[in-house]
């Protein structure tokens, strides 16, 4: 006589249904957290190394040059008719950040002056931004003096490529570090778009709070710490996020600086000559 059929089992219960549900969003809920501190990890790194390759720019420009490059500087140049070249220190380290075609666009501008060129001043480049900046998301200024000017999150010390009070060029040499390069901050970050102003790579010396460009002899603070737009001083530096403010060493090395930073230490950090140097919290 035959067995009756055996009827396997076609469906899960509700219970089964919602415990699975329970399990999915605790797993979600764990792992999202986990998922936004790599993210939050990878965009650091890459700004880590962005500011290092600005630094060593700077080096690769000495090389050639025997002297470090000027905040705002005027050279000779037979590339158009006007005979020179006048332009910010991002202009001049172009080269040296595989950018050589948009320098050479720039001194062909026959009035001398890279940034009356539209193309040059509205170019966003990769490794002048960090993207956790939140002034702005495009690399491009929008509204006022920064419509239509592209933008760095990492902007020279006037103490290092100037001399304060006195002239935007410092003409200093690598061995010209009292404090010693390790000890001496060459950039410090701060936002695209700040409080009507910008850090705006292309721009001149005519106001310098447009400028990608800090004065520790105006500001002696220490970075804002992630400050709103609109409390955004443009003399100052800026911690993009609350975790700290990246640097870039006159050595060639970059470092994040902690936002609790202590004033002596900072200040120290941005004279090259003061006989002083940072202490541990930086």
């Amino acid at each position: 006589m035959s067995s009756p059929p055996k009827h396997g089992r076609t469906a899960f219960t509700l219970i089964e249904l919602l415990v699975v549900i329970a399990i999915i969003a605790i797993l979600i809920g764990l792992l999202v957290p986990a998922v936004q501190k790599v993210r939050e990890a990878a965009a650091r790194t890459q700004a880590l190394n962005s500011c290092k390759q600005i630094s060593l720019a700077t080096h690769m420009f000495h090389d050639v040059n025997k002297v470090l490059p000027g905040n705002w500087e005027r050279k000779s140049s037979s590339s158009n008719s006007a005979g020179f070249v006048e332009a910010s220190l991002h202009f001049w380290i172009l080269p040296y950040v595989e950018q050589t075609a948009l320098y050479n666009v720039g001194s062909a501008d026959n009035s001398g002056y890279p940034h009356n060129t539209a193309s040059v001043r509205a170019a966003v480049i990769p490794i002048y931004l960090d993207y956790r900046d939140p002034s702005q998301s495009t690399g491009i200024g929008a509204g006022g003096i920064t419509d239509g000017w592209a933008v760095s999150n990492f902007a020279q010390n006037h103490a290092v490529f100037g001399r304060p009070g006195v002239d935007w060029v410092s003409k200093r040499r690598l061995g010209n570090f009292p404090d010693g390069t390790s000890n001496t901050m060459g950039f410090a970050q701060k936002y695209g778009v700040c409080a009507g102003n910008g850090s705006l790579w292309a721009h001149g010396n005519w106001n310098w709070p447009w400028m990608a460009f800090f004065a520790p002899n105006v500001y002696g603070g220490t970075p804002q710490n992630a400050p709103t737009v609109a409390n955004c001083n443009p003399q100052a530096t800026q911690a993009l996020v609350s975790s700290g403010s990246i640097v870039g060493m006159c050595d060639g090395s970059s470092r994040n600086v902690a936002s609790g930073v202590s004033i002596p230490s900072w200040v120290a950090a941005m004279w090259p000559d003061d006989s002083a140097v940072p202490g541990e919290d930086f």
